[in-house]
């Protein structure tokens, strides 16, 4: 290290002055410390706040995450009864291949183009649930694309759904060979209901399962307005995204009005 002099100072002089730089060199040596500790507490402040937010979010995910029958038209009747219906042939298939149970009843509406309807534990289940089924099924039948108010649906047991059916006939994808006596329910309305609990769910649920589970809803039948234009105004009135209705809409034109 070079030790300079300064010729117009004592040798006192040279060494105060030397005293004094390194007196300022000690402090900012001390503020750089003191900055990287400060900036250490920061990043490890910022990492528990991370940490914490993704805690959250990992419960919210968990809270959040769907039931198994969300992938499919779905309610529960005012018994408690759980009731599936496909949205395509495919879910079709898929509920009667993987959910219809030997204690569970199987709805299809009397008409070419229904879903696959199925209520858990239907057999132990009383008439209100029953219909009420019935008008889930008839709802998202063709028979609302084609603008009828009511249509037949008849209910049978797991042992006589088949996809085998008689020699020489044909089954489409979704359809199914249905054996013995068909239970039917005459003239069932097409009526639903969609509004949004004291949750805020959104729900959609048959008419016949009542409003006393809503905060607001609407009724919607076949009728005249498309699809898309009648879930952005209720979607506006309740308050929901319209992406969140479409899909409990049944396919074709309807009407709506508002109930509560």
């Amino acid at each position: 290290m070079d030790i300079i002099i300064d010729p117009n100072k004592d040798i006192y002089g040279n060494a105060n002055t030397y005293f004094e730089n390194s007196k300022k060199l000690r402090k900012k040596l001390e503020d750089t410390k003191a900055a990287i500790e400060k900036t250490k507490r920061e990043i490890k402040q910022e990492e528990e706040t991370i940490k914490k937010e993704k805690v959250e979010i990992d419960k919210g995910a968990k809270s959040e995450k769907k039931e198994w029958y969300c992938q499919y038209h779905w309610f529960f009747t005012t018994d408690g009864f759980l009731a599936i219906g496909g949205k395509s042939a495919g879910q079709n298939e898929e509920i009667v291949k993987r959910h219809l149970e030997h204690k569970d009843l199987f709805f299809h509406a009397d008409i070419v183009g229904a879903p696959a309807v199925v209520l858990k534990n239907g057999l132990g289940a009383p008439d209100s649930s029953i219909e009420q089924a019935a008008q889930f099924a008839a709802c998202y039948s063709s028979a609302w694309k084609t603008g009828y108010s009511s249509v037949d649906v008849y209910y049978v047991t797991k042992e006589q759904v088949s996809k085998s059916p008689p020699s020489g006939e044909y089954l489409q994808k979704g359809s199914f060979f249905i054996s013995g006596r068909k239970n039917y329910i005459r003239g069932v309305a097409l009526k639903l209901l969609i509004g949004v609990n004291e949750e805020r769910k959104l729900l959609c649920l048959p008419e016949k399962a009542g409003i006393e589970k809503f905060k607001n809803c609407f009724v919607i039948e076949p009728g005249r307005y498309s699809k898309e234009l009648v879930a952005e105004k209720i979607s506006k009135q309740l308050g929901v995204k319209k992406d969140e209705i479409l899909p409990l809409i049944p396919t074709g034109n309807s009407s709506f009005s508002r109930l509560k």
